[in-house]
């Protein structure tokens, strides 16, 4: 049996509130208590903060540093992550990884800043909380804490990340999505390091390697930077008066791709003087996927107003990514050239050098004259490049012909585009039945995978298009659901598409990490009609959960009369 330590850094948040006379509030020194009075954190045969040996035979050691004062995250500062990089610093060789307990609020800054701050990092640091209290019978916390503490002290993941509902994502690139639900985190331009289900999958391909230099921490304490969101009629005083001193860094949450006004001289003489006089601009979409492209008009007059292309950065990240470098007393050139660049994979490792622009005046002459060029190479250059975007946007348009006329010009079937995603994945998210099937006969490959690992049979399943997934059946495209996918539907009630994955061979019973069927959580939420949809496909009524808890007395516990009797009568 081997034995691993863990430093829990309890910085405040709804995790470890209690309910007192003016709603839940912080309770110094209860935190711990708790803990000790759950059986998956405490094995009563050991001294305090050991858990049971875990079905790996790993028993976790763990540590409490309790802050004082106990914060609620929307009170939290640039000091309060110093703090707390200074004490994983501290501890850095006395334990094997870190938790930091944190409230939902601004979890995802908190997430950021660590990540840049701790520098070469080699041991797993991970931030987490909940949006119920553990002091709850029914919250999230325990699966969250537990999860995460799991996580921390059987692997080496060298990053900064964030846990919540299953998932482990890399912390700067990731947002809060939801205020009341419990998926209340989302990472949209990148797939999760690890995704906990009845087996703990870590994504290792994604995970970034140590860099084997010593462990340090490079403090953030330049408060100079902000954060402006446009908005139409966004007035050119408005944006002066934001950009003037002391200001030294600015993340400008944009339109689309990239996009702000580019028929206002004054607007962009403010955005030009700015960056002259020493502000790093930053330009970053208001979507929460995708990214900055200068492919319009209206982005190319940002950067030539001086302002930098953030790729597909989150604000959260952007903001104290640029927090950081300022801190460092680097040039503004040296910001501005360092902002692009991925440090701790904060942006996708894209580029757009080299590729066609289409603001570019002279875009359809130039690729013209390269597909008819004499030299058999620079044609394929200029085809390997356009094909896999043409390809993908004819068939999420249902463009059969246009898709023949490629391929009988010599386009592979398998391509991809930046995301991995082929032109079979988007006729089969649009529904493109016939085109669907021509691909498949065409040779596209049938179970491919894009970079957040959907299959086209995956993205005609859960977007209601039976015709395209039974062609895809046809094809051989294979049945494979992660069982979060069918516990989060039952969980949010969706009986149609509970009723579409186990047409399509998902199992009623599949378990997540702590035994927890779909049943159970349909039942403990009050969803009647995914209730029966479930048993209706032979859903097992008499599962028992970990700690041995059947659908039933979910209902029960979630004080769903109906659903208990409904399952009850079984």
């Amino acid at each position: 049996m081997s034995e691993r330590s863990v430093l829990m850094i309890y910085t405040g948040g709804t995790i470890g509130m209690v309910k007192g006379p003016r709603g839940y509030e912080p309770a110094p020194g209860r935190f711990m208590q708790m803990l000790q009075r759950i059986p998956s954190f405490q094995d009563p045969e050991q001294p305090p903060g050991v858990t049971p040996v875990s079905r790996h035979g790993q028993r976790i050691h763990y540590t409490m540093l309790e802050y004082q004062p106990l914060l609620d995250s929307s009170n939290m500062g640039m000091g309060d992550w110093v703090r707390i990089a200074r004490d994983i610093e501290r501890y850095y060789d006395d334990y094997d990884a870190f938790l930091v307990l944190h409230g939902t609020d601004t979890m995802a800054y908190t997430a950021s800043a660590l990540s840049f701050m701790l520098e070469n990092l080699s041991k797993t640091v991970i931030v987490t909380g909940s949006q119920i209290p553990l002091s709850e019978v029914r919250n999230d916390g325990d699966d969250n804490l537990l999860d995460a503490l799991l996580i921390a002290g059987h692997y080496d993941i060298p990053e900064v990340g964030l846990y919540f509902r299953s998932r482990l994502f890399r912390g700067n690139r990731t947002r809060k999505i939801d205020a009341s639900g419990l998926e209340a985190f989302g990472s949209d331009n990148a797939p999760p390091l690890a995704t906990v289900g009845i087996e703990i999958d870590i994504a290792w391909d994604t995970i970034r390697p140590p860099s084997g230099e010593p462990f340090r921490i490079t403090p953030i304490t330049n408060p100079n930077v902000a954060t402006l969101r446009l908005f139409p009629g966004i007035t050119d005083s408005i944006l002066e008066n934001f950009l003037r001193p002391p200001l030294a860094g600015l993340v400008l949450e944009t339109y689309g791709a990239g996009n702000a006004p580019d028929n206002r001289a004054n607007f962009l003489a403010a955005l030009r003087a700015a960056s002259e006089r020493g502000v790093v601009i930053v330009n970053t979409t208001q979507c929460s996927r995708g990214e900055v492209v200068a492919a319009y008009a209206a982005g190319t007059a940002l950067a030539e107003a001086g302002v930098v292309p953030g790729s597909d950065m989150t604000t959260e990240a952007a903001l104290t990514k640029l927090a950081f470098l300022l801190s460092q007393d680097l040039e503004p050139a040296v910001v501005r050239r360092l902002m692009p660049e991925s440090l701790r994979g904060e942006l996708s490792n894209t580029t757009h050098e080299g590729r066609f622009g289409f603001q570019e005046k002279a875009f359809v002459n130039t690729v013209a004259d390269a597909l008819f060029a004499r030299t058999p190479e620079r044609r394929s250059e200029v085809e390997q490049a356009l094909y896999p975007v043409l390809l993908c946007s004819a068939a999420s348009l249902g463009d059969l012909k246009g898709l023949r006329r490629m391929y009988d010009g010599g386009a592979d079937p398998t391509a991809a585009d930046y995301d991995g995603r082929t032109a079979l994945h988007l006729a089969a998210a649009e529904g493109h039945a016939e085109v669907v099937s021509f691909l498949i006969a065409r040779g596209a490959t049938v179970n491919a995978k894009d970079r957040w690992g959907a299959t086209p049979l995956y993205d005609a399943v859960q977007n209601g298009h039976e015709d395209a997934a039974d062609r895809l059946l046809e094809g051989g495209a294979e049945v494979s659901v992660d069982p979060a996918v069918l516990c989060t539907l039952a969980s949010q009630g969706d009986s149609e598409g509970v009723h579409r994955w186990l047409k399509y061979g998902a199992d009623p019973s599949t378990r997540d990490y702590d035994g927890r069927t779909p049943l159970h959580l349909a039942a403990v939420e009050g969803h009647l009609q995914t209730v029966r949809v479930l048993l209706d496909h032979g859903a097992d009524r008499s599962a028992r959960d970990r700690w041995g808890t059947t659908p039933a007395d979910s209902a029960q516990a979630g004080g769903h009369r109906t659903v208990q009797t409904l399952l009850a009568d079984g």
